[in-house]
């Protein structure tokens, strides 16, 4: 399955506009190192984590504990066309596995 179709779906309003209040709540995971959150990711509900429908950022923080910057993998499949991905950029599809998350480069 493509990852255009695993992202979690909203209804929109009369104006054609997306309601934020209206996407279905998403299974969470996340990696820690001591009380920071380094890896987080996000599915919907019921996807193994071995499948390739998780979004997943790194996250990088300072001295104090303060998050500095939330990167991306870089691409892993086009979902528009196969075989033609741009693998220099940086994805939040819902294309990765999580399983796999120190495996991916993050910008």
């Amino acid at each position: 399955m493509s990852a255009i179709f695993n992202r979690p779906k909203g209804l929109v309003d009369t104006d054609y506009r997306v309601d934020q209040n209206t996407f279905s709540d998403e299974e969470f995971r996340g990696q820690y190192t001591g009380t920071n959150l380094i890896y987080k990711g996000f599915a919907r509900p019921g996807s193994a984590t071995s499948e390739p429908v998780w979004q997943i950022a790194f996250l990088t923080y300072d001295g104090s504990g303060n998050v500095l910057t939330v990167q991306w993998p870089l691409r892993k499949t086009d979902p528009f066309t196969i075989g033609s991905a741009n693998l220099s950029n940086a994805s939040n599809d819902y294309e990765f596995i999580w399983d796999d998350r120190t495996s991916y480069t993050f910008v």
